[in-house]
């Protein structure tokens, strides 16, 4: 007999009896409808009641070759001809999706009570692995902690999907927590378990957490294996410890393991971090007798480790060496532009640059920084110039180092207008300048003798909540002197000490910190940090912190604090603002739905809001008319994306809440059909326009306020990285777009 599908009769008409004839027309159907499906396997369903493997083996060849619309459309057609659909079935279409990383589809077959069947264990672990495939972590932790109410039981392969997850998302903690939980569940973690934690440890620079791992891997009898010393390396890398790297390589033979490539490449970059390039050269050099073969990314950590050790002759040489056995890519020039950079050779950095193209190595942000500091550094400000005007027909954005590579080249040629420019340039880009961009403009100033531009720059420098340092007080004092006179100088430093004196004296020494003002502090809240977190942290710093308002646990943004006890007068000042109605605050979100209107377009929602409890401890907001508070959201349209075979629109909105209800703005923008993007509560959980958005698009961007001496007090937070490069991904489907 026949071996495959020949063993259960045919599945197309007029076919012969292998069934192959059958499968080829499902296969050869684009964008196939129900009828079409019904019309090729009509003829085999009564086969298929008897014996329901043979449509197993049907969805089984379409899960192979990641066919999840077709073997979708396969139980349907099962379902229309009342042709018993069971787990397995949909465990194997759920399959199907996960090899194509189609998450809604496998989402949506796990939601099909029609189908009067129950997904398996293997139907869930599928559906999560779709998810994680599909960047959707938090979706496939969703799954995890709904399996049990599905009467489900997670087993190990649940887990270490969800650990993957967890990987995808860089949630180190999330992924221990799930390894430690498995024996609750009678699923005892393997080498996949513990190696996938350590990956996700060694995602996110914790290299000590990944040791533990390793240490209760040693401790559960579970041998590390090749991957997991690899991630353990990597970690070590990642953390700085290059010394521990270098010990687990000289270790792995012990284990009766050899370092393969990837290997040696953790422990060159190890190298690299602690500024070993002798080291780094010997790994590299002792890999040939180790049986491994050098690749791009041996090469390329090569020549990094010689630009911490400021060795650009070695570098160029290894990238020469490179050219020889393999083809250098953009990471390699990058790199050995950066060497020159930092070797002061302009003239060999812009030479590499030119032979990016012959090498069809394309020139990215890195490539462009690395060239205009190497012309800053050799006093070239016309030809760092020139390449900062050449990155928008690049397509590629300048960034706040491109700028202040561009602004120092300007003080050194002396042209402090062009400086200014810049300096004032920035914020159409949404970039905040730092220190260096201020002190780099003051210094071209003070040389030039333009001290009238000294107080405009202050004034810049603290709307954008950067602290004037001892290099920028004293360009601008310096200037006054010469200008001024002694006395004028003196006045002008002392105003600058009163002014780092009430700093110092209200703001904690935290990276978190935005700006500070008599009676008020704003920092940045990341998402997925609760606001009560952030200010415990804070208070570690320093006692005399109060919450005046709040932002969601998935927001991230401005949070505006009081800096004095709940019933000081600092606080009382900022709580009556916000209860009066007179703080400004600005939001950015991303939503999907029709369109609303051309960029520029304003509107308001005014739509009352009522927030009920929801068992018990988390709550939701919805529109109630006849129970709800006031509430109103006014709106601006910043930019439009419409993807492929997409009918409806992305659309960045500017956002400005004038009350504070629970969820205002993601509730009222849902309520018009436009929910933001990522909204896993008021939002399209399945057919989202944007699956590669990581959580809520969701963006506090400034806040303003009075403090508590009566000025203006604003501070800016600018879009986090995870969002800015969901923007970056969406770029190319723009219809309309301009800066906020």
């Amino acid at each position: 007999m026949c071996r495959g599908l020949a063993a259960h009769g045919p599945i197309g008409r007029n076919g012969p009896q292998n069934g192959k004839p059958g499968l080829d027309k499902l296969y050869a159907l684009r964008d196939p409808t129900l009828d079409e499906v019904l019309d090729i396997l009509e003829p085999g369903f009564a086969g298929w009641r008897e014996q329901p493997k043979k449509a197993t083996v049907v969805l089984s060849a379409l899960a192979k070759r990641a066919q999840p619309k077709l073997a979708m459309q396969v139980l349907e057609a099962m379902h229309a001809r009342a042709v018993q659909v069971n787990s397995i079935h949909i465990s194997v279409a759920v399959n199907a999706a996960a090899r194509a990383a189609e998450w809604p589809r496998a989402m949506r077959l796990l939601q099909r009570p029609e189908l009067l069947a129950e997904p398996t264990v293997f139907a869930w672990n599928a559906a999560m692995t779709a998810c994680e495939a599909g960047k959707e972590w938090q979706r496939a932790l969703l799954l995890l902690q709904s399996m049990p109410s599905a009467r489900v039981m997670p087993d190990k392969i649940s887990f270490n999907a969800a650990i993957s997850a967890c990987k995808r998302g860089s949630n180190w903690q999330l992924a221990a927590a799930f390894l430690r939980t498995m024996s609750e569940f009678a699923a005892q973690p393997d080498v996949v378990s513990f190696g996938t934690a350590i990956s996700a440890c060694e995602k996110c620079a914790q290299w000590q957490q990944a040791a533990e791992l390793a240490g209760s891997m040693v401790a559960a009898d579970v041998p590390l294996d090749l991957v997991c010393y690899n991630a353990l390396m990597s970690a070590c890398k990642n953390g700085s410890q290059w010394e521990c790297a270098l010990d687990l390589l000289f270790k792995m033979p012990d284990g009766q393991l050899f370092p393969d490539v990837f290997s040696f490449n953790a422990a060159i970059s190890a190298c690299d971090t602690g500024n070993q390039w002798q080291l780094a050269r010997s790994i590299m050099s002792s890999m040939p007798g180790n049986g491994v073969v050098a690749d791009t990314m041996t090469y390329n950590s090569m020549i990094s480790a010689y630009v911490s050790g400021v060795q650009w002759e070695p570098a160029l040489a290894t990238l020469s060496e490179l050219r020889e056995t393999s083809r250098p890519d953009t990471v390699s020039f990058s790199a050995a532009i950066t060497a020159c950079e930092k070797g002061c050779q302009w003239e060999t950095a812009l030479e590499l640059f030119r032979c990016m193209p012959e090498a069809a190595a394309h020139p990215n942000i890195i490539s462009f920084n690395a060239a205009i500091s190497a012309c800053e550094k050799g006093w070239q400000w016309q030809r760092a110039l020139h390449l900062f005007n050449r990155m928008p027909a690049q397509h590629i954005t300048p960034d706040l180092i491109s700028y202040n590579a561009m602004v120092s080249a300007c003080e050194k040629g002396g042209q402090w207008p062009l400086a200014l420019h810049l300096l004032s340039g920035m914020g159409l880009r949404r970039l905040l300048p730092d220190d260096i961009s201020f002190n780099s403009a003051m210094v071209a100033c003070e040389k030039a003798g333009a001290w009238q531009v000294a107080g405009a720059i202050l004034e810049l420098m603290l709307d954008s909540s950067v602290l004037p340092d001892a290099v920028f007080a004293g360009s601008a004092t310096s200037a006054l002197r010469l200008a001024k006179g002694h006395d004028a100088a003196l006045e002008f430093l002392r105003s600058m000490r009163r002014f780092w004196q009430r700093s110092h004296a209200v703001a904690p020494q935290s990276s978190k910190v935005l700006r500070s003002a008599p009676g008020v502090l704003a920092v940045f809240k990341p998402a997925g940090v609760t606001t009560e977190e952030l200010v415990d942290e804070l208070r570690s710093q320093t006692d005399n912190l109060h919450l005046v308002s709040r932002l969601d646990h998935p927001t991230s943004g401005v949070l505006p604090l009081a800096v004095g006890s709940e019933g000081s007068l600092e606080a009382k000042w900022l709580r009556s603002q916000f209860a009066g109605r007179l703080v400004q605050k600005e939001y950015l979100c991303l939503c999907e739905g029709p369109a609303l209107g051309s960029v520029g377009f304003e509107a308001q929602i005014d739509a009352p809001l009522l927030t009920v409890e929801v068992d018990g401890a988390a709550s939701r907001t919805e529109v109630s008319d006849e129970f709800g508070r006031e509430a109103m959201t006014e709106y601006r349209v910043q930019a439009r994306y419409r993807p492929e075979a997409e009918s409806g629109e992305i659309m960045l909105l500017m956002v400005k809440p004038r009350t504070g209800r629970t969820h205002q703005i993601r509730v009222h923008m849902a309520s018009v059909g436009r929910p933001l993007v990522g909204d896993l509560t008021y939002g399209r959980k399945h057919d989202t326009l944007v699956p590669f958005c990581p959580r809520l698009f969701l963006h506090c961007r400034q806040v303003q306020l009075l403090d508590a001496e009566d000025s203006v007090f604003q501070a800016t937070a600018n879009l986090p990285d995870d969002l800015s490069l969901v923007l970056e991904r969406l770029a190319p489907s723009y219809i309309e777009k301009q800066e906020p």
